[in-house]
């Protein structure tokens, strides 16, 4: 009994991984252009597609003459547990003239999405892209004209950076949850997508390795987008004028109106702060109401491997301290056997 609860305790202890990430990387496939794990789609025309390695690091590289394909990967995770997505990205020709906020000029050099399945699949499952625009500035949220399940946000545009490799960081639970109002389901794929066929023109992109990683959530606070047609636009700029005295006293005005919003935003501050302590060590009545914490992967499996040590411990414990009957002397049985 004692080696039973003993091996038993043992297994608790370390039969309960914890992955730090769930990578989504480009490794060449024997005697295939596509990368391993993932599935092509052609919508239209031909996809080039090369997986290439430098420095020991696969990363794909896509073009696209008047084409429209993605690659796809199958995944099934909660966004919750890995909120955190990181990737790598390089761009270096646009399509001319696409925009995304025009369906017949909705093309697009770098797009990633991240697909949440929702039953029927065909018509009601979620999709964020995240992609590098041509016309449409960056920080645009923006509903597909095609799916109004498909919310893209601009994370790059334009061609200032283009040659560069750049890595990039969004908390996909967070964007979730500002763009449709939900709790997401599970993720159900990764894909990179490239297109020209709107604008008949050309584009080149580069991807490497796309991470999902593990981070608190408790400190994402969804951007408030402003409504601007039928598009959305997060952190626009305001168009450049002359000054006049009459736009001096606006000036001032303003800059009193943002030194107030500036004290509001700091109480804010605080507040989440405070509202993130009691998370810890709870400041506030019974019966009011505060968010519940959120409990990680690993604080999970943590909380489940001591309790299961406790009470396997005491279990352990209450065997030993059993004393167990005497049998009776051989001497006493041949006596009674005799009698």
């Amino acid at each position: 009994m004692i080696r039973f609860l003993f091996s038993l305790l043992i297994v608790v202890s370390f039969s309960s991984p914890s992955y730090p990430a769930i990578t989504a990387d480009f490794t060449q496939e024997k005697n295939s252009d596509i990368p391993k794990g993932w599935e092509l789609k052609e919508w239209k025309g031909k996809g080039e597609i090369i997986v290439e390695n430098e420095d020991g690091v696969s990363f794909i590289h896509l073009k696209s003459s008047k084409s429209s394909f993605a690659l796809h990967k199958e995944l099934n995770f909660n966004i919750k547990e890995y909120p955190v997505i990181t990737w790598r990205w390089k761009v270096s020709r646009l399509p001319e003239g696409a925009d995304v906020r025009n369906s017949k000029t909705d093309d697009q050099a770098a797009q990633l999405y991240i697909v949440f399945p929702k039953f029927p699949a065909m018509i009601n499952s979620r999709l964020i892209g995240y992609i590098w625009e041509t016309s449409a500035p960056a920080g645009s949220v923006i509903t597909s004209k095609k799916n109004p399940n498909t919310k893209y946000i601009v994370i790059q545009s334009g061609k200032e950076r283009l040659g560069e490799w750049l890595e990039e960081k969004r908390n996909v639970y967070a964007d979730y949850k500002m763009l449709f109002n939900e709790e997401p389901p599970l993720v159900g794929k990764v894909s990179v997508m490239i297109d020209t066929d709107n604008t008949k023109s050309s584009a080149e992109s580069f991807f490497s390795a796309i991470k999902f990683e593990k981070e608190l959530v408790m400190f994402a606070e969804a951007p408030k987008p402003v409504e601007k047609g039928a598009d959305t636009l997060i952190g626009s700029a305001n168009p450049t004028s002359k000054e006049t005295p009459e736009s001096l006293e606006d000036k001032k005005g303003s800059s009193a109106t943002a030194e107030a919003n500036k004290k509001e935003e700091n109480n804010a501050k605080k507040g989440r702060f405070a509202a993130i302590k009691s998370r810890i060590i709870p400041q506030t009545a019974p019966d009011k109401k505060t968010p519940e914490p959120v409990i990680t992967a690993n604080s999970s499996i943590l909380y489940i491997s001591f309790a299961a040590f406790i009470l396997i411990f005491i279990a352990v414990a209450a065997a030993i301290a059993v004393k167990r009957p005497k049998k009776p002397k051989k001497n006493n049985v041949k006596k009674i056997i005799f009698l």
